[in-house]
């Protein structure tokens, strides 16, 4: 009975250390994701966009060096942009500037992207973006059919107000490292978020569904850059995704609580 006893607890033990070292080794191969939200650096047509009409002077440049130097303690293994998934031209790109035939435009994918990309030794960069038009014709349309104009005028005041004045103060105040905490702030990545949630999907009727329709859209199209940012990472990579902040407002909530993927918060390395 003793010896029974003494094998139970034996086995027992070697089982428990073997299942722990299965768990470290499982750890160790899961990628590693870390989530960058960005503002065009070049201006957008975007309905949320800032004036950052000062990024080749001096002062911006030191500062967005300082930027891809924090950023660089993270040690991605990869650095993945906003650009069409497949297409080859980001990379083209890339290659020339790496060989010192390239000059870096006003572009956060340059900017920051082929910066930190070419510190951490990088052969290539990775495009994950999908691109997909929402159906914003069709809501405006139904909006003066129905003569609910008023809720989408609501919307872009409050969202002056509340998102961009607000924004553009910070910008003109604060260093481009600073500025980029702000931004991805859970703050902002939840206003950015509730735009869709808590205004355009309560753009329809009983029976109508337009704002659902544009919300649903955009929901799709960061589901679709998911899947290609899967596709691109690899057993043990660590991954830092540059995308428009509207994006990563969203990409955040993806994977934060996925059990195939570490998820971590790239703000520990800004606010350093």
């Amino acid at each position: 009975m003793k010896k029974t006893y003494l094998l139970f607890i034996s086995l027992f033990i070697f089982y428990s250390i073997a299942k722990a070292q299965s768990d470290i080794d499982q750890t160790k191969s899961k990628p590693t994701i870390a989530l960058l939200g960005t503002f065009h650096f070049a201006g957008s047509t975007d309905a949320m966009s800032l004036n950052p009409d000062d990024l080749d002077s001096p002062k911006r440049q030191k500062e967005i060096v300082a930027l891809v130097q924090a950023l660089s303690d993270y040690k991605p293994t990869k650095v993945i942009l906003e650009y069409p998934y497949g297409a080859k031209g980001i990379d083209s790109t890339y290659q020339l500037y790496l060989s010192g035939s390239h000059t870096l435009t006003k572009n956060e994918r340059q900017q920051i992207g082929f910066r930190l990309a070419a510190k951490m030794g990088h052969t290539n960069v990775y495009p994950a973006d999908y691109r997909l038009d929402l159906p914003f014709d069709s809501l405006m349309i139904f909006l003066n059919k129905t003569n609910q104009t008023k809720l989408f005028e609501n919307l872009m005041s409050d969202m002056k107000v509340q998102v961009m004045d607000v924004w553009q103060n910070a910008y003109n105040k604060l260093t481009l490292k600073e500025f980029f905490v702000f931004l991805n702030s859970n703050k902002y990545d939840a206003l950015n978020r509730n735009v869709y949630l808590e205004y355009i999907n309560k753009m329809g009727t009983k029976n109508n569904y337009e704002g659902s329709k544009v919300v649903a859209k955009w929901w799709e199209r960061n589901f679709k850059i998911m899947y290609h940012i899967d596709s691109i990472m690899e057993p043990g990579d660590r991954v830092l995704v540059l995308f428009g902040q509207g994006h990563t407002a969203i990409l955040k909530d993806f994977y934060k609580n996925r059990s195939d993927i570490i998820y971590a918060d790239i703000l520990q390395y800004l606010k350093k």
